[in-house]
């Protein structure tokens, strides 16, 4: 029997890879020197730790990884306490970034295949 993944469901955020952010702000910075201001940048889409973490098992699964687990489960912010308070949604606005770059950002399944192909070809 494999063991399963509990993964908390009921808090909501925005995955985002590392390499869509780092595009943006070089774009920020290559082409826009004279902004001001507070610019939020996160991947598009919103999804819960449980939701993201059944696409990571997904993708790995796709892309031949080994994996140690079954399946992932849902469960409650209170079936998994922690010493530091976590809040239910935190999805930042991106819609100012998005005008300025041009385009909304990429959505995070997207970065997140990137990511995965990028590991299983520096295997």
């Amino acid at each position: 029997d494999r063991p399963e993944l509990r993964v908390v469901a009921d808090q909501i955020g925005t995955p985002s890879w590392t390499g869509d952010i780092a595009r943006a702000i070089a774009g920020l910075v290559a082409q826009h020197r004279d902004l001001s201001g507070t610019y939020h940048f996160t991947n598009s889409g919103a999804a819960s730790w449980y939701d993201f973490a059944v696409a990571i098992f997904e993708e790995a699964k796709s892309l031949g990884f080994p994996l140690k687990i079954d399946r992932v489960l849902p469960i409650t912010t209170a079936e998994y306490p922690t010493p530091t308070k976590r809040p239910a949604y935190s999805v930042l606005a991106t819609q100012k970034i998005a005008a300025v770059l041009g385009a909304p950002p990429p959505h995070w399944r997207s970065g997140l295949r990137q990511m995965l192909a990028d590991l299983k070809s520096h295997q």
